[in-house]
């Protein structure tokens, strides 16, 4: 058990540090590596410390979707990046929360989204937390609410104290929390049936959010019924039909330019925008067309 002497965590290189990761999530050492950290703070800290120097890495990520990790673990574990990030200036929770969301799967997440008063407290980590959610887990995450007599208004306010731009961020950036929202929203709750006047605010400003994103929702089911997404996905850029993405422009180009990015994560999630070469291209092509009034 290497990790059991400090020596290990003072003397290792990152490569035997990400070698350990990978290891130890197969074995039953884990189990009580979870405990001691869970025991010992300082000694939690300091695995958190290499941890989030490797996150990128899928050794990492394999050690922090492992069982044997508990949700009070990966709580500190969030914050303790958070801190981390915090320090370093020029500080965004929402881009932060898109950052940490993706280290974690659903089941994951849905284990974290288990500890009800720490979320309450945390309105923003619980919504992209809800993002990573699949159908699967959703159904899960229902099962949870209900065994905590929690009503779906209970749900739907956790987005009554962030801002409309936060919202609609957070929904562009995950198009299967936009879904649920919206089945939620038609299905869950039967308007003005037993909702506060406050109540009612959150589901209109909500619907309004949700009316916005259907627009872009809408425009993607246009474009898969005039083109083969599959099928172009497995040409070269060069090889595709220009006319999806020139669509794409002309409607993009209508939006504030700092809009277009999470619009643009949206449609590539729907599947209207294939690749990382087409967003990036897009996105030069519209910064071109704010300069010069072209897009090439």
């Amino acid at each position: 058990m290497r990790w059991k002497a400090s020596e290990f965590w003072k003397n290792a290189s990152p490569n035997e540090l990400l070698d350990f990761f990978q290891s130890i999530e197969q074995g039953s050492d884990l189990k009580s590596l979870a405990d001691h950290m869970l025991a010992e703070e300082e000694f939690c800290d300091l695995v958190f410390e290499y941890l989030w120097l490797l996150r990128s890495e899928e050794g990492s990520k394999r050690f922090l979707n492992d069982d044997n990790l508990t949700p009070e673990l990966l709580m500190k574990f969030i914050y303790f990046g958070y801190g981390k990030q915090f320090l370093s200036g020029n500080f965004d929770s929402n881009a932060y929360f898109l950052q940490i969301r993706s280290l974690f799967d659903s089941a994951q997440s849905l284990r974290i989204l288990s500890l009800a008063e720490e979320m309450d407290r945390d309105p923003t980590l619980k919504i992209h937390l809800l993002s990573n959610l699949d159908p699967q887990t959703w159904e899960a995450y229902f099962d949870i609410l209900e065994g905590k007599n929690m009503t779906m208004q209970a749900l739907l306010g956790i987005f009554s104290n962030l801002r409309e731009n936060e919202i609609r961020k957070i929904l562009l950036n995950s198009h299967t929390l936009y879904y649920y929202l919206r089945m939620m929203m038609v299905s869950g709750i039967k308007k003005g049936v037993d909702q506060t006047e406050k109540e009612m605010e959150n589901r209109v400003r909500l619907e309004s959010i949700l009316d916005s994103i259907h627009v872009w929702e809408t425009f993607c089911q246009g474009l898969g019924e005039r083109f083969d997404f599959k099928s172009e996905a497995t040409l070269s850029p060069n090889k595709r039909n220009p006319d999806r993405l020139s669509l794409v422009l002309r409607e993009l180009k209508k939006l504030p330019a700092q809009d277009r990015g999470d619009v643009l994560v949206y449609m590539r999630g729907n599947g209207a925008v294939l690749d990382v070469w087409e967003e990036t291209t897009i996105l030069s092509a519209l910064g071109n067309f704010d300069r010069v009034g072209k897009y090439f």
